[in-house]
């Protein structure tokens, strides 16, 4: 099976995890931000569809199958901290990583997204690298969680 994934664009050792990974959900309201990231993502290789809203993410979340979120902090009609807990409130889509983009990236709202369980962010603006190795950090940190503890002793 060829790779969907530009591989010029991303190491070698990450396309396993992008590949298992290709449904990307933005949920951003800035139009230049959501359109950079979305055609960023395109162009390596992920499926990404961008909403503006919380209404319009759900939407989507019933529609199809997404592997993981990009998810704005500041949306209108709800925040993200709103969204994400209807996310985590959903047996369907509790397991779904989130990655908080932000530019409020004060220490009150980092502990708050760490005390609920979002453990990346990436501080807006951002730029293409930061947002792939962000990607690529929680894709690995997630295939490790997914893995039996047996499998993870050495033999």
């Amino acid at each position: 099976m060829g790779s969907h994934f530009n591989l010029a664009l991303i190491p070698e050792r990450a396309e396993s995890y992008f590949e298992q990974n290709r449904n990307v959900l933005i949920i951003e309201d800035d139009r230049i931000l959501g359109d950079m990231v979305k055609e960023t993502l395109d162009d390596i290789g992920f499926a990404a569809t961008k909403v503006t809203n919380g209404p319009m993410a759900f939407e989507q979340l019933r529609q199809r199958p997404i592997n993981f979120i990009l998810l704005d902090l500041s949306l209108p009609q709800m925040n993200g901290f709103e969204i994400y807990a209807r996310l985590q409130a959903n047996p369907a889509t509790k397991n779904i990583p989130v990655i908080l983009a932000t530019a409020w990236d004060d220490d009150a709202n980092l502990k708050k997204a760490t005390e609920i369980g979002v453990h990346h962010h990436l501080t807006k603006p951002f730029t293409e690298d930061q947002l792939l190795d962000t990607i690529y950090t929680m894709l690995v940190e997630q295939a490790k969680q997914n893995l039996s503890p047996a499998i993870l002793q050495p033999s």
